[in-house]
């Protein structure tokens, strides 16, 4: 068989997706994408737990349907992150690592395997144990996001030279391939690559990197999450981005040992939580999701009842 480079394969699927059967690009209602107004009401007076890697619990895979099923039903209105790269033959799947070693039974970088050589493998669940599961294609990612009533944050893991713009367009034809524009966000880092993504898909919030209100130039601020980091709590920040009209995430994720999420809980008091939600922030990305709701319950349930679109 003729193997096919990763970025071979990207433009292939990116020449194709412009063709016969290329999904329709929906215009995004006035003022920004349909989902704006649900995150605005989130921000008043609620919160949503994003969960790193989708995982709840440690018998779950990262990135797996049983993540994503188990935490989406455990959590409403989870935001579930996720993270989408291209196989060598033009698919995506759901894969953390430029490998498949740590998390799998398979061997290699993603890039260089096809579909089915992804499928053949099987995932290991955070504790360690060997599972029955596959790593899961985006399609069948989003399928089952939407059965659990959750959101899909999606962060993109270019390979092979390709941008971050490139898998993006890939990213966004499957997304509106699956009707899944009203729970998706894309996850972008730098100014360059939050401004050229909201321009691919004006119907669906980006989530960007940002320092100040001044990075929101050339952006529609209603299109837009911010992401603040993991380094350390920035009140004035988020005060200033939130009278910007913009909605504030900050991750208390990261290495075990270091991450905010056990700092914490070193002293069975995590009540620190509460504080980042008076100070500001609307969505708290986490490696323990269900301890955030065990704070949070309160303000989980508000903005539980924040009209989503369909």
């Amino acid at each position: 068989m003729t193997r096919i480079p990763a970025a071979a394969a990207l433009i292939l699927l990116l020449s194709t997706s412009a063709c016969v059967g290329a999904a329709p690009v929906s215009p995004p209602p006035m003022g920004g994408p349909a989902m704006a107004a649900y995150f605005d009401c989130v921000r008043d007076g609620g919160v949503a737990i994003s969960a790193h890697r989708a995982v709840s619990a440690m018998d779950q895979p990262e990135n797996s349907i049983a993540a994503i099923e188990a935490t989406g039903r455990a959590i409403p209105g989870a935001v579930l992150e996720l993270d989408a790269v291209l196989t060598r033959d033009g698919h995506l799947v759901l894969m953390h690592d430029e490998t498949m070693d740590r998390t799998t039974t398979g061997r290699g970088r993603v890039a260089d395997l096809t579909l089915a050589q992804v499928k053949a493998a099987r995932l290991k669940a955070s504790n360690g144990a060997l599972t029955d599961a596959a790593p899961p294609t985006l399609a069948e990612a989003l399928d089952a996001a939407g059965r659990v009533g959750a959101i899909a944050s999606l962060d993109l893991k270019p390979a092979d030279g390709a941008t971050t713009v490139d898998l993006a367009r890939a990213v966004i034809d499957q997304v509106r391939r699956s009707g899944a524009q009203n729970r998706v966000i894309l996850i972008t880092y730098s100014d360059a690559d939050a401004r050229a993504v909201a321009a691919l898909a004006p119907e669906m919030m980006i989530s960007a990197g940002l320092d100040g209100v001044e990075d929101l130039d050339g952006l529609n601020a209603s299109q837009i999450l911010a992401w603040t980091g993991t380094r350390e709590e920035r009140p004035a920040l988020w005060s200033a981005l939130r009278q910007a009209g913009v909605e504030v995430q900050f991750g208390t994720l990261g290495a075990e040992g270091r991450r905010r999420d056990d700092r914490y809980a070193a002293d069975g008091d995590v009540s620190e939580y509460r504080d980042l939600v008076r100070q500001g922030v609307t969505v708290i990305a986490t490696d323990t999701p269900l301890v955030v709701q065990s704070v949070l319950g309160a303000e989980v349930a508000k903005a539980a009842t924040c009209r989503r679109p369909r």
